[in-house]
């Protein structure tokens, strides 16, 4: 879901509560001057989908406000909740509609009813009400359990009332939203039944799913979710957000002071930006990135109080910042959600078996293959290259995350890979020969079956050198063990990948050695009109093994050891990860670079935002060549992510708009290898 999506409401009665910071706005008695200016600043303002209101006492000026409300075109929603807090009189019992005196539970739900007929005469849609005070357990737990059931009779009435009110108008009933307030028998605190998240969805499961009332539902404060404390007396967090779901009709977002030394010490509602507020930008981000991950697409309510002697549209102005930030923000909007990618789904055992006989009984059609295979007329189109690497395992590299072979599955590796070259736009492929030729086969396998092939106008790059297994002590010694430029060439394929890696200490001597065999290559490659991605690194020796030096400067002068290799560097590129001052970096050589994602980082957006970064580092930054951070994105799928790399090399596309486009790629095409099972 894209949070830019969802209505923005401002409570109004708290941004402008009235003169001097006065309730008059919440008591319904404030002056017809300031209330009318105060409803057109909301109203003119383009950022407010909706505003929430509450009682007028005054018919003329009701009549008026509700004149302003119908001209606007705005979702206007009735919010009860300050006639309960208020308590005109004190007529009615602070248990208010869960009061287990029926004659003050009556009155109370009576006073709701008004409150409806009002809501109605405004133009709302609908109205927000609260639970009324929490008795305690000083007795048991009887009390509450008693006020847990006078409550839902109270809102089964007051639901049917907001049906019997829609069918007399002929317009659709209000939707009824109890919002959720702490339980903190404290100044400044509401100490109301609903109450923690647990109570509430109960109390809704029965409105919704016992009683049928399909209208009513939950209205969640960040203001309140610190203030909140469920069985295990702890704060709640926005995880809550995933039971609460199924149940929620609005949000609000807003802060709270739980130091109790604070002046505003309670359910404040101050700006982000006070120095004692609860929720600052981390928990704003937070709370919005769970109603992503729900995919929640109601409103969104802005509640802020404006401090002592400050203008409301500074607290205004001050919130709406905040939002803004945090909406676009990368992890904001890199969400799951119940997003899981299933390789099995793309990629089944079936195909594997196919593979398998195919390479037992007609092992001649990866030549064939590779000859009818569509070539690229240029190496790049646009002069920009995206390509998926896929030789980690033949190095003894097949951890991934905490599996240390999560590599290791053959069906899952190669149906990752395949889900990137079948469903993105991505450049080509980098690997070893038993994966160029896997992907062959079923490049002619697809075509046999009157399905489309996945490897036409893609680039295929050979990899050579992968003998410098990780792990083992003479690890620097990286021979040519894979493909040999002989062998690219009869195939047709578009380029070769070898690497080197610089360990300055003990073994630099099979460095060394390395560099010999990578020039060697280089000729060979050269006198074959192959283009070569080479991969020079530095490296340090540490207990977990070899480690990337992700220093500028050492990178800078192995840059220079690599591009002064082979008798030719007409077709050379050269394969550098990205590093803070990349831009120094990339200023080592005019060769072409493409950037490399290194070991998966379970997240892809800090890949993405790396990419975006290294793209405008230099004008020879052309690409990357990423596969791990690619192909085990998470729980994410493959070919979302490597669009999205694609969209911001190809495209221009920043990080943010590459992560929001990303959410709509998420599972499509998955049935583009049926073909292959095709008779």
């Amino acid at each position: 879901m894209d949070l830019r999506e969802n209505p923005i409401s401002l409570v109004h009665f708290m941004a402008y509560p009235g003169p001097g910071r006065t309730n008059s706005v919440q008591r319904g008695e404030a002056r017809e001057e300031y209330l009318l200016r105060s409803l057109r600043q909301v109203l003119d303002d383009p950022y407010f989908a909706g505003i929430e209101i509450t009682r007028i006492k005054q018919r003329s000026i009701r009549q008026q406000a509700a004149q302003l409300l119908k001209e606007s075109g705005k979702h206007v929603i009735f919010s009860a909740q300050p006639v309960q807090l208020i308590n005109e009189d004190n007529l009615i019992a602070p248990e208010d509609i869960s009061s287990r005196d029926e004659t003050q539970r009556q009155l109370a739900v009576l006073r709701i009813k008004e409150c409806v007929d009002q809501a109605i005469k405004l133009g709302a849609k609908a109205l927000g009400l609260i639970s009324g005070r929490d008795p305690g357990t000083a007795g048991g737990l009887r009390a509450r359990q008693q006020a847990m059931v006078a409550l839902v009779r109270s809102l089964d009435e007051i639901c049917l009332y907001t049906k019997q009110r829609a069918e007399e108008l002929q317009i659709p009933p209000l939707a009824i939203s109890l919002e959720l307030f702490d339980r903190i028998a404290e100044p400044g605190c509401k100490n109301q039944l609903i109450g923690p998240t647990e109570d509430a969805i109960e109390v809704a499961r029965q409105l919704r799913d016992v009683h049928g009332h399909v209208n009513f539902g939950l209205l969640y404060d960040l203001s309140h979710m610190p203030l909140l404390q469920g069985i295990a007396l702890e704060a709640e967090t926005p995880a809550v957000l995933r039971s609460l779901a199924p149940y929620l009709n609005h949000i609000h977002i807003g802060s709270c002071v739980t130091d109790r030394d604070d002046p505003l010490y309670g359910d404040s509602h101050p700006r982000f930006d006070y120095s004692g507020s609860a929720v600052g930008e981390e928990e704003l981000a937070a709370f919005m990135a769970a109603l992503a991950e729900i995919n929640y697409q109601g409103g969104i309510g802005i509640e802020v109080m404006p401090l002592p002697e400050e203008d409301s549209s500074i607290a205004i102005e001050s919130t709406k910042a905040y939002l803004e930030i945090v909406r676009n923000r990368l992890d904001v909007n890199y969400t799951l959600g119940n997003y899981f990618f299933q390789t099995r789904r793309f990629f089944t055992e079936e195909m594997v078996a196919l593979l398998t006989e195919t390479r037992i009984y007609r092992p001649h059609l990866i030549e064939e293959a590779a000859e009818k295979r569509v070539r690229r007329s240029e190496l790049t189109t646009n002069g920009k290259l995206v390509i998926l690497a896929a030789d980690h395992p033949a190095r003894n590299v097949t951890s991934v995350g905490g599996d240390p072979v999560g590599m290791g599955e053959r069906l899952d590796y190669l149906g990752r890979v395949l889900r990137v070259m079948a469903a993105s736009d991505i450049d080509g492929v980098m690997a070893t020969p038993e994966i160029i030729e896997d992907l062959l086969l079923v490049d002619y396998l697809l075509k046999e079956n009157g399905g489309s092939g996945i490897l036409d106008h893609r680039i295929l790059i050979g990899c050579m050198n992968r003998s410098g297994l990780a792990g083992v002590e003479y690890e620097m010694e990286d021979r040519m063990t894979a493909f040999t430029a002989e062998r690219m060439h009869r195939l047709g394929m578009d380029g070769a990948k070898m690497m080197f890696r610089l360990d300055m200490g003990r073994y630099s001597r099979y460095s060394i050695q390395t560099i010999s065999y990578c020039a060697d290559a280089i000729n060979r490659c050269n006198a074959l009109g192959l283009p070569v991605f080479l991969e020079p690194l530095p490296v340090v020796k540490t207990p977990d093994g070899y480690q990337v030096n992700m220093n500028a400067n050492a990178l800078i002068k192995t840059i220079g050891i690599g591009a002064g290799l082979g008798d030719s560097s007409a077709r050379l590129w050269l394969k550098i990860p990205y590093v803070p001052e990349y831009y120094r970096v990339v200023r080592a050589t005019t060769l072409p670079v493409l950037m490399l994602g290194g070991a998966s980082k379970g997240n892809p957006i800090y890949t993405i935002q790396d990419f975006e970064r290294g793209m405008g580092e230099g004008h020879n930054v052309r690409g990357a060549m990423v596969g791990r951070n690619v192909l085990y994105p998470g729980k994410d799928d493959p070919a979302a992510v490597a669009e999205a790399v694609c969209d911001v090399v190809h495209r221009s596309a920043t990080s943010l708009e590459a992560v929001r486009k990303l959410r709509g790629q998420r599972g499509r095409d998955m049935d583009a290898l049926e073909k292959l099972l095709s008779h």
